[in-house]
């Protein structure tokens, strides 16, 4: 959810006229219902990723992907891991998030623990093929050959497999980093770029690279070493999405989701009193009633987005994934303009 929805909606009088401490007190039973299952804390959830080699985030486009793969990464390195957070992104935005200036195309420091990188196609596809003859020289010589070039362009996926196979290679065989959060492919492409290395692996004849594919295949289809990480937000039809998504990842291409992010979620105190009964001496009555229709707004919003949260439980689908754990990531007002303001995002999420 953006902030200028957020902030407009603040702008009008709430449809809705129950009392704000009855719309927070039905939120409160809401929102302990949509923690209760499955039991796994934030904490727990985040030392579960922790303990993977490489996590691929993905969702469709607007739900904050590029926000949660730098607060996983953030998260991880605060759990002691040494981490690298990856992105084909053209923009610098991971940089700015995690304290950086530019992204390059390779793995700069921004903080004790934590490397950034923006992935390029062209040069993951050098770098795989240096990684596969054991020679930068030799990589180069054939990957320069006209011939080779056409067949290269041949193979449908090869661009997209170079780069996951980049990042499996940082993750997995590599041993610079404990852990990769790769920003990866929108949902909509995701099951196509998790399958590439299968289908690498089923066009190519025998040789390095089918060797490569397989080994890649087989990495992404062990849940102890690599997991995807699915976005959402907090809305019925998103959810459903998501939902759907993560059973497609688990049952038809052997991926398993280590977490589904909820994300944008707003939040209000438990016990909020009824405001329109309190009128501070010093406010004027049109300023009481314009503050006391924003925080009445702003819960009403946070309580549909918890009845729409329990909707979703109650589906059939997401009965499905009830075993995969969830993170809720409450929204952040005012964007991005230090790392700081990550920082102060990842202590809410730990403590939502």
């Amino acid at each position: 959810m953006r902030g200028d929805q957020i902030g407009a909606a603040a702008n009008v009088r709430p449809t809705v006229a129950a009392p704000v401490w009855q719309v927070s007190l039905r939120y409160a039973r809401l929102r302990r219902g949509v923690r209760s299952t499955p039991s796994d804390s934030t904490a727990e959830v985040l030392e579960q990723l922790a303990r993977r080699q490489l996590l691929v985030v993905s969702g469709k486009g607007g739900v904050g992907r590029t926000t949660v793969a730098a607060l996983l990464g953030l998260a991880l390195a605060r759990c002691g891991r040494r981490v690298l957070v990856a992105t084909t992104g053209h923009d610098d935005r991971l940089a700015w998030l995690l304290g950086g200036d530019t992204l390059a195309d390779s793995p700069r420091q921004v903080s004790e623990r934590l490397w950034i990188q923006r992935l390029e196609p062209r040069r993951c596809v050098r770098e795989f093929g240096a990684l596969m003859t054991h020679s930068r020289r030799l990589s180069n010589l054939v990957l320069d050959n006209t011939v080779v070039r056409n067949l290269i362009r041949a193979i449908p996926g090869l661009d997209d497999f170079a780069v996951l196979g980049k990042a499996w290679h940082e993750a997995v065989r590599g041993h610079a980093f404990d852990s990769v959060v790769f920003d990866g492919a929108a949902s909509g492409h995701l099951r196509f770029n998790l399958g590439v290395a299968k289908a690498v692996y089923d066009t190519v004849p025998n040789g390095p690279l089918k060797k490569e594919a397989a080994a890649v295949d087989r990495s992404l289809r062990d849940g102890s070493k690599v997991v995807s990480v699915l976005v959402g937000l907090p809305e019925l039809w998103p959810l459903t999405e998501m939902g759907a998504l993560a059973q497609s990842l688990r049952d038809e291409v052997g991926v398993a989701v280590g977490a589904l992010v909820v994300n944008g979620m707003l939040h209000i105190p438990e016990a909020l009193p009824d405001l329109a009964n309190v009128t501070p001496a010093r406010l004027s009555d049109a300023v009481h009633t314009s503050a006391v229709d924003a925080v009445a707004t702003v819960a009403q919003r946070a309580d549909r987005q918890q009845q729409e949260l329990q909707r979703w439980l109650a589906s059939p689908a997401a009965m499905a994934c009830h075993a995969i754990p969830r993170l809720l990531v409450p929204w952040h007002a005012g964007g991005f303009s230090t790392a700081d303001d990550l920082t102060g995002l990842l202590s809410r999420t730990r403590e939502f």
